[in-house]
């Protein structure tokens, strides 16, 4: 997350640097709000990091735009200009709190000049400017959400909620321990947060109550159907008595070759990087002669193809392509957990080409995912393959301590900074702990069922 913040600071100096603009420079609120109205009264065409707010209710409403631009055609209490807010975003399209950031800035440009600018902008990360038009749906969720803050200001404190996304968040294990030390439904796996409040309603508020209530007397809960609170019933008795859950019998196909595929993508740069595979069924290596391998003593290998730079991800997709191609017709099963390596196999073939050989190796596919959740209930809060490999009932370990996803990011963004060989290694060592943990889970199934 510091290497985020680093990165969109630098992403921002390299965009204004080439800019003529009026810098407000103080960084007391009230002074640097007085220099900007100055500037806004004398029509300074493009203002940067100018200080915009204003007062109602009680409240201060307060905003800095990285840029505040100039624009002609509508009359101001200013002139006959206006002012339009602009950020500078490290993403390539604008995301929902980018949008509803610009459109408090627009609210309370209105107040200052009379005039709502509702065509706002990011530039984003290869320097171009992304328009957004904002209307009345967009102000209505804006001001929803400043409602809930300027609630939870005033201590109306919200219903726990976890989702896997909060484990970025530093607040993550303050949050979890508020809802272990009540007990709380929010740490329910796949319990919607947006049935809690009817649950709670109707007197389910803790694990203990979920796993004793009668679904045959709840009336509709809203985003939770029968089928899904028998789960969620069955969830909460696992995480009281620690213990599994078997719900069905996992189908896995047999198949003398078994592939076990994960894939590396920066979401920042927009560029799948490392696509890993560990091969098992192959003792003679017939498939090991195009790409990057590591040998096992074992017959088995690791096989990946990798992008050093963003530029090279389209060379590294042919690569995979021809790798395909060396595959047999019929007789392997390829292994993932999650929908995401279907999902950038399917976009890397719209950008770059796709093949026969292609669409038979994802017909092979089967999601791990999916065969647990309609397998087995584990006594955890989250169902990640870090969460169930790491679990004492499989005890798999990652080479690299701090090894995950968001980690896996960071080291490709140092890597090119720095060009470390280490580092990139580092990379190689995660991918290949992540398709042999996706190897031991499915062998775990297999021997469990």
């Amino acid at each position: 997350m510091e290497k985020l913040l680093e990165q969109g600071v630098l992403h921002e100096e390299e965009y204004v640097k080439d800019l003529k603009f009026v810098e407000v420079e103080e960084k007391r609120p009230e002074s640097a709000f007085t220099h900007t109205i100055e500037l806004m009264k004398e029509g300074a065409e493009l203002i940067y990091q100018g200080e915009i707010q204003y007062e109602a209710d009680g409240v201060i409403y307060r905003g800095r735009p990285d840029l505040l631009e100039r624009r002609i055609g509508k009359t101001s209490q200013f002139g006959d200009f206006y002012y339009v807010p602009c950020d500078i975003k490290s993403s390539s399209d604008i995301k929902k709190e980018q949008w509803m950031q610009l459109t408090l800035y627009a609210k309370i440009l209105e107040e200052l000049q009379g005039v709502f600018p509702d065509e706002v902008s990011i530039i984003n990360r290869n320097h171009e400017r992304v328009q957004f038009s904002i209307e009345e749906k967009h102000r209505i969720k804006t001001f929803d959400r400043v409602d809930t803050v300027l609630r939870v200001l005033k201590g109306d404190k919200p219903p726990l909620k976890l989702s896997s996304s909060c484990k970025s968040s530093p607040w993550y294990s303050q949050c979890v321990k508020e809802a272990e030390d009540v007990n709380d439904i929010a740490l329910l796996y796949r319990l919607d947060s947006r049935a809690h409040e009817r649950l709670r309603e109707n007197g389910v508020n803790t694990v203990e109550e979920a796993a004793e209530m009668n679904i045959d007397t709840l009336p509709k809960i809203p985003y939770a159907s029968p089928q899904t609170l028998q789960r969620v019933k069955l969830q909460a008795q696992s995480l009281l008595s620690g213990e599994l859950k078997w719900v069905g019998s996992p189908e896995l196909p047999e198949a003398p070759l078994n592939i076990y595929f994960d894939i590396e993508g920066d979401p920042l740069l927009d560029v799948q990087y490392l696509w890993g595979f560990w091969v098992a069924g192959d003792p003679d290596g017939k498939y090991a002669n195009i790409g990057h391998v590591r040998k096992q003593d074992d017959g088995k290998y690791f096989v990946y193809f990798l992008a050093e730079q963003p530029e090279d991800e389209r060379e590294m997709w042919h690569d995979f392509l021809k790798w395909l191609d060396t595959l047999p017709q019929e007789g392997y099963a390829v292994w993932h957990y999650n929908k995401y390596e279907r999902v950038q196999c399917e976009k890397l073939a719209k950008l770059y080409g796709d093949s026969n050989s292609l669409w038979r190796f994802m017909s092979n596919f089967v999601d791990l995912e999916i065969v647990v959740r309609d397998s087995i209930i584990f006594p955890l809060y989250f169902y990640s393959i870090k969460d169930i490999a790491k679990s004492k009932f499989l005890n798999f370990k990652w080479r690299h301590a701090k090894a995950g996803g968001a980690q896996s990011i960071f080291w490709y963004e140092e890597w090119l900074e720095k060009k470390d060989r280490n580092i990139l290694n580092d990379i190689v060592n995660y991918n290949e702990d992540d398709v042999r943990a996706t190897e031991f889970l499915k062998d775990w199934l297999v021997d469990n069922c």
